[in-house]
């Protein structure tokens, strides 16, 4: 018996021995997608590959190494709007790191991206979300604070913008012509064309846009 044992201890032996020059091989390669983040779509699925699915918005589902998965949501441009990693839970430890894993080395983005960090995200996986803000959907810098209809436009709004694929042209046709609404949930008036909605305070602050039909708790106007 005792024998056996000591054969049974020499081959677990020699199979650690054998793993782990593999083990210390192994490193985490960085995804390295910020030279496509202001490129469009074509560039980023040559580095990611054909998408598994593409959602009803149009948004595209990959699947990598080291990835839960990565969602793209495009603009009407084809260009990238924003970019969802998500990763296992408690495989990435922060924002920088999660940053490293894609490939902007010292948390640095490209111009106009903005990043946001959840642990654990709405999906319960680790997600860090890139979103990207176009120069040419804000205004000028001498009425950034205003639209044309004396609305305050806010970086969230825009961001929302760019997610939903809003151009600005549709969304100043939605305030200008939509169909009037009251949401008394969330304290919000409602603008409504084809297919999309503006919500805003009472005061003039845009809350955000999106797309999707007129919700039965709305109030016309």
């Amino acid at each position: 018996m005792k024998a056996l044992l000591k054969l049974i201890t020499c081959f677990l032996a020699l199979g650690l021995a054998w793993w782990q020059p593999s083990f210390a091989q192994i490193s985490p390669t960085p995804l390295k997608i910020g030279p496509v983040l202001n490129k469009p779509l074509d560039e980023a699925e040559r580095l990611l590959g054909k998408p598994r699915h593409i959602g009803e918005q149009r948004e595209r589902y990959y699947k990598m190494e080291g990835f839960v998965r990565i969602v793209v949501r495009p603009t009407p441009q084809n260009a990238l709007a924003a970019v969802t990693f998500q990763f296992a839970p408690g495989t990435v430890k922060d924002e920088v790191a999660a940053l490293a894993k894609v490939g902007l080395g010292d948390a640095v983005l490209p111009d106009r991206w903005t990043s946001r960090w959840s642990a654990p995200g709405a999906s319960k996986n680790d997600e860090l979300l890139l979103s990207r803000i176009q120069a040419e959907v804000a205004p000028p810098p001498s009425t950034a604070a205003k639209t044309t209809q004396s609305a305050v436009l806010t970086r969230h709004f825009l961001e929302r913008m760019q997610e939903r694929g809003v151009s600005e042209a549709q969304a100043t046709d939605v305030m200008e012509n939509g169909q009037r609404f009251y949401d008394p949930k969330n304290d919000s008036y409602i603008r409504y064309k084809d297919g999309i909605y503006i919500a805003l305070t009472k005061d003039g602050v845009l809350k955000t846009v999106v797309r999707g039909p007129i919700s039965r708790r709305w109030k016309p106007l």
